[in-house]
C-alpha cells in the first residue's frame, strides 16, 4: 500500500474503533434507547466509510427537502474523507417517538487534488419515529451541516 493509502486505511479503523467504543459505554436504557444508539452509530459510521446509501436508509423520504438533503449529503461523502462521531446530549420520547440532540463533530478532507479540510461541530435535532418496527430518521436539523464545503 501507498503510504497515504495506508494512514487513510488506519484512519478508517480508528474512527471505527472510537464509534464502537463511544457508543458501547453508553448506557442502555431499554431497547428503545439502544435501538435509538445503534442506529444513530450506523449513521456516523456510514459519514466516515463513505457509504451515503446507509446513510440515506435511515431517513423517511418525508424529511423536509429530502432531495436537497439526499444531493448534499451524496455530494459530501463522495467528494470528501469524512471521519464523523457523535455523542448524545439529549434523549426524550417512548416507544415510538424520540426527540434526540447530539453534539455532532465531522472532519471533512477534499479527495484527490481538493487537499482542503474542514472541521465542523454542531448540535443536530433529530427526530425519529417507529415505522414497521424500524426506526426512521423524519427531522434532522440543520440539514446544511452535511452539505459539501462549497454548498454551505
Amino acid at each position: 500500500l501507498h503510504p497515504h493509502q495506508r494512514q487513510l486505511s488506519n484512519l478508517m479503523m480508528m474512527r471505527r474503533l472510537f464509534l464502537a467504543t463511544a457508543f458501547a459505554s453508553l448506557p442502555a436504557r431499554g431497547d428503545t434507547s439502544q435501538e435509538v444508539v445503534d442506529l444513530l452509530g450506523r449513521l456516523a459510521a456510514a459519514l466516515s466509510e463513505g457509504v451515503p446509501e446507509a446513510f440515506l436508509r435511515a431517513i423517511d423520504p418525508s424529511l423536509p427537502d429530502y432531495g436537497r438533503f439526499a444531493a448534499n449529503l451524496t455530494a459530501l461523502v463522495s467528494q470528501n474523507d469524512v471521519s464523523s462521531s457523535i455523542e448524545i446530549v439529549k434523549q426524550d420520547g417512548d416507544d415510538n417517538v424520540q426527540v434526540v440532540e447530539l453534539a455532532w463533530t465531522m472532519e471533512i478532507r477534499g479527495k484527490g487534488q481538493n487537499r482542503s479540510y474542514e472541521k465542523r461541530e454542531s448540535l443536530v435535532r433529530c427526530r425519529l419515529e417507529r415505522r414497521k418496527k424500524q426506526w426512521r430518521v423524519l427531522s434532522l436539523e440543520p440539514a446544511v451541516f452535511f452539505a459539501p464545503p462549497a454548498s454551505r
